[in-house]
């Protein structure tokens, strides 16, 4: 699909078609020698291959078509994703809201194979302090995190089909993000990395509403803490677990930085907060200007979801609940003896003191 930004790869069948004046690559002959050395069958037309066009790039790839393609991208894969199971992912189309961590995400999800419908979401363009986290580079400094996302994205997978919100989503347009209409999917799964607290609240309702499960992986430090809520199986389920009781939405519009904080504090639960997470929001708007990130941190986030679209794409058991995946947890001598248990329970403690009081 075209956007207001770029134009998506341009699929041709013979090389005289294509734009004059561009750089060309042939990677179809290499790529036939990988099919005989990973046991694929290749079919005649299969050996004709397809010229994917660039027009950011003014280049022109010969490839093999999609279906063998994606049989090479994905064939190390195998057996750990069984061919069945890589079918179903692929199938599955996933809309993520907020390119923060939503970068990592998207780029688990091609890396391994998965959903060729994505929808993507932020009106944000990079920054320099995105460049610690964020699947960009200097020169996109300045660039739509959505161009960037999508450019990347296809570079990798010229196949995917792409549903681009260069605006960000916003009251007037979530509904259609996560229901689709006209050329536009309903979505399977919605991720949900916005900063928005309304939004992330009306998009699980409308969730709620339709049986759509919810994803959200919160930096937390070296850790993540991963929410699985699954409207699927469960319609009637309150939303954020319940951690906000009967909140109304207007409640959470025109927030400023110390109540958002609060209420995205109590969102997360301040016991499930590391020690050094904790030292680093007590410093938000005194030495710090936002909450911090680690591109590490981002990379795991990514991964975890990855794995949990995969699970719910294909109908395995993954219950609604908070998940934690702590690096400190798993490397730090000591860190589940009883001792620093009740030093971090106390620490914890004063940090909501504090907190309360910001």
């Amino acid at each position: 699909m075209k956007t207001n930004m770029l134009e998506k790869p341009k699929i041709f069948k013979n090389k005289e078609n294509l734009p004059k004046d561009i750089k060309l690559k042939d990677a179809l002959p290499g790529a036939l020698e990988e099919a005989k050395k990973n046991f694929f069958e290749v079919s005649p037309k299969e050996t004709e291959g397809v010229w994917v066009y660039y027009p950011w790039k003014k280049m022109a790839i010969r490839i093999p078509s999609e279906d063998l393609y994606f049989k090479l991208r994905t064939s190390r894969n195998r057996n750990i994703i069984t061919t069945e199971e890589q079918k179903k992912y692929r199938g599955a189309a996933v809309g993520i809201a907020g390119l923060s961590v939503g970068s990592a995400v998207y780029s688990a999800l091609i890396a391994t194979g998965g959903p060729k419908a994505i929808k993507l979401a932020d009106f944000d363009v990079i920054e320099i302090t995105n460049l610690n986290r964020m699947r960009g580079t200097l020169p996109n400094v300045g660039t739509n995190k959505i161009e960037v996302a999508a450019k990347n994205i296809w570079e990798l997978d010229p196949f995917a089909e792409l549903y681009l919100y260069e605006n960000g989503v916003n009251r007037e347009n979530i509904e259609k993000f996560i229901l689709g209409g006209e050329a536009e999917p309903k979505l399977d799964i919605f991720i949900d990395e916005m900063d928005s607290l309304d939004l992330k609240a009306i998009s699980r309702l409308i969730a709620r509403q339709n049986q759509i499960p919810v994803l959200m992986a919160t930096d937390n430090g070296d850790s993540i803490i991963l929410d699985i809520e699954r409207y699927d199986l469960e319609p009637e389920r309150q939303i954020f677990h319940g951690l906000l009781g009967d909140v109304k939405i207007e409640d959470l519009k025109n927030l400023d930085k110390t109540a958002w904080l609060k209420l995205a504090t109590k969102i997360v639960d301040p016991n499930y907060l590391t020690e050094r997470m904790q030292d680093s929001l007590l410093e938000i708007g005194r030495t710090t200007g936002g909450v911090p990130q680690l591109g590490s941190t981002a990379s795991l986030a990514g991964a975890a979801i990855a794995y949990v679209v995969r699970r719910i794409a294909n109908g395995y058991e993954m219950p609604s609940r908070r998940y934690t995946l702590g690096l400190e947890e798993k490397f730090i001598p000591d860190y589940g003896n009883q001792e620093n248990i009740e030093a971090r329970k106390k620490k914890t403690a004063e940090f909501i003191s504090k907190f309360g009081k910001k």
